[in-house]
């Protein structure tokens, strides 16, 4: 899967419109009313997708993100994480694979469509090991994780797809989390 900058951009401003819109339609949010920053840690279920599930196989992994209300019905996120896909190495092949980990920093953003749910869009660049591209020999890769969730004043759920590509090659995810946010 290959990086379109422009269409990512336009996704971005639609978000950003729509949330705009959206505001104007629902009035005030109360959620978060008198909190403006909020930190999120998390665990996840991780299921692998083509070409992984071949691979690897369900993982597991542990997230922080942090958020920053830039309007009642837009966030502002950053965060980080460690994720571990178990290799599917069978009894008698001679080629052993090594088991995928993971360490994103991404940056990204929260609509709201409803007061509690909302969609998500992360980017950023992950240390894998190992390479996700052997030939090129670089630890680094980009990630790109759009999500959709729900949260309370306490709780976040959601469901993300994430791509972590280099050089062409990728492996990409699904992810169930849940997630423990303390305001402040």
């Amino acid at each position: 899967m290959k990086f379109n900058l422009p269409l990512i951009a336009v996704i971005l401003f639609a978000l950003l419109s729509a949330s705009t819109a959206k505001a104007q339609l629902l009035g005030n949010n109360e959620r978060y009313a008198q909190y403006v920053s909020h930190v999120n840690v998390g665990l996840e279920g991780l299921y692998t997708m083509n070409p992984g599930h071949q691979i690897y196989t369900g993982g597991v992994g542990f997230s922080i993100k942090y958020q920053y209300d830039v309007t009642q019905n837009l966030g502002v996120t950053g965060g980080t994480g460690y994720y571990i896909l178990p290799a599917k190495n069978q009894s008698g092949n001679p080629v052993q694979r090594a088991d995928f980990k993971m360490i994103p920093l991404r940056v990204g953003a929260k609509a709201y469509f409803l007061p509690e749910a909302y969609f998500g869009g992360e980017l950023g660049v992950a240390y894998v090991d190992p390479y996700v591209n052997p030939l090129k020999q670089s630890h680094f890769a980009k990630t790109l994780a759009p999500s959709i969730g729900y949260e309370t004043n306490h709780l976040d759920v959601s469901f993300r797809y994430e791509n972590v590509n280099h050089s062409g090659d990728y492996v990409s995810f699904i992810t169930l989390r849940a997630a423990y946010i303390f305001n402040f």
